[in-house]
C-alpha cells in the first residue's frame, strides 16, 4: 500500500470514530432530556410563592381566653399563629412543589422583604364566593366527640378528634385577594422564578353560638378558618376559598390550637393548588 493510499485510509477510520463519538453522546444526551422532562412531569416545573397574611388580618373573638389559657403575650400570641400557619402551609406545599416563604424564607433571601411590603400596598381584598375546590374534602362527623379520661373525671372534649373537614357552603363568603396591578405577579416571577403565587388573606376564629357542645358548661364550638387565593404568574386566579376547622371554647392553649388545627388547614390549601 502506498503511503498516500495509507494517509488517507487512516484519515478515513479518524474521522468515522468521531462521526461515531458525537453520534452516540448526541443520543445519549437526547435520551436523558427525554427520560426527564415527560409532559406528565409538568408539575415539577412549578416554583410556589406563599404570601404569609397581614398580621392586620387576624381576627379572632377568643382572643382574652387564649391569653389566659396559654400565658404569654397578645403580640407573642398573634405572631406564632402567623408563623406557625405559614410554615405548615409551605410543608404542605413541598410535598408537591418547591415553595418559597415569604416570611419563613426572608431570612436567606433578603429581597423577599421588600418584594412582601410592594405586594401588600398593591393588594386589595374582598368578600366573594368561593371557587369550585379541585377535589373532594373529607368529610367526618360534624360534632366535636365527647372523651372520659376516668370515670370520677368529668366529661371534656378532646380537639384531636374534632371534626377537621373543610365545608364551603354556597351562602358562605370568603376573603378574595385583588390585585391592583397583576403584572407584579409577573414581575415576581421573573425575579424569583415563581409562577404560583398563594395568598394567605386572613385568619379568623370565631365562636359558634347557635352550637352549643355543653349546655351545663357553657362550651361552644370555636371555628378557625383561614382565608386564601391561588394566582399563575400572569395574574389568573386558580383558586379561592377558606379551609375552617374547629375546636372546643374550653381548649384555648394556643400550642394545642396548633398543633391539632394548623397541619389540616395547610394540607387543605396545599390541595388548592391545580
Amino acid at each position: 500500500m502506498h503511503k498516500s493510499q495509507f494517509s488517507i485510509c487512516k484519515e478515513f477510520y479518524f474521522l468515522f470514530y468521531l462521526f461515531f463519538f458525537f453520534s452516540y453522546f448526541s443520543f445519549s444526551q437526547a435520551d436523558k432530556k427525554d427520560s426527564t422532562a415527560s409532559p406528565k412531569d409538568s408539575l415539577l416545573y412549578h416554583k410556589v410563592m406563599l404570601i404569609p397574611y397581614d398580621p392586620l388580618f387576624y381576627l379572632s373573638d377568643a382572643e382574652r381566653d387564649i391569653i389566659e389559657q396559654t400565658h404569654k403575650e397578645p403580640r407573642l400570641i398573634r405572631e406564632t399563629f402567623r408563623r406557625t400557619i405559614d410554615v405548615k402551609i409551605k410543608d404542605a406545599v413541598e410535598e408537591r412543589l418547591p415553595c418559597i416563604s415569604m416570611l419563613f424564607d426572608a431570612d436567606s433571601i433578603p429581597s423577599l422583604k421588600n418584594a412582601l411590603s410592594l405586594i401588600y400596598a398593591r393588594t386589595g381584598y374582598q368578600y366573594d364566593q368561593p371557587m369550585p375546590l379541585p377535589f373532594q374534602p373529607e368529610k367526618r362527623d360534624s360534632s366535636l366527640k365527647k372523651v372520659k379520661k376516668n370515670p370520677a373525671d368529668k366529661e371534656s372534649y378532646d380537639s384531636k378528634i374534632a371534626s377537621k373537614y373543610i365545608t364551603v357552603k354556597g351562602t358562605d363568603r370568603y376573603m378574595n385577594a385583588v390585585i391592583s396591578k397583576p403584572s407584579l405577579l409577573n414581575d415576581l416571577y421573573n425575579q424569583f422564578g415563581t409562577d404560583v403565587f398563594i395568598f394567605v388573606n386572613q385568619l379568623e376564629i370565631k365562636t359558634n353560638y347557635k352550637s352549643c357542645l355543653d349546655i351545663a358548661n357553657e362550651i361552644y364550638k370555636r371555628e378557625l378558618m383561614v382565608h386564601f387565593s391561588v394566582f399563575d404568574k400572569n395574574g389568573k386566579q386558580l383558586a379561592g376559598a377558606y379551609a375552617m376547622t374547629f375546636f372546643p371554647s374550653d381548649s384555648n392553649n394556643a400550642y394545642d390550637i396548633m398543633k391539632n388545627c394548623f397541619p389540616d388547614i395547610g394540607r387543605f390549601v396545599a390541595n388548592c393548588i391545580p
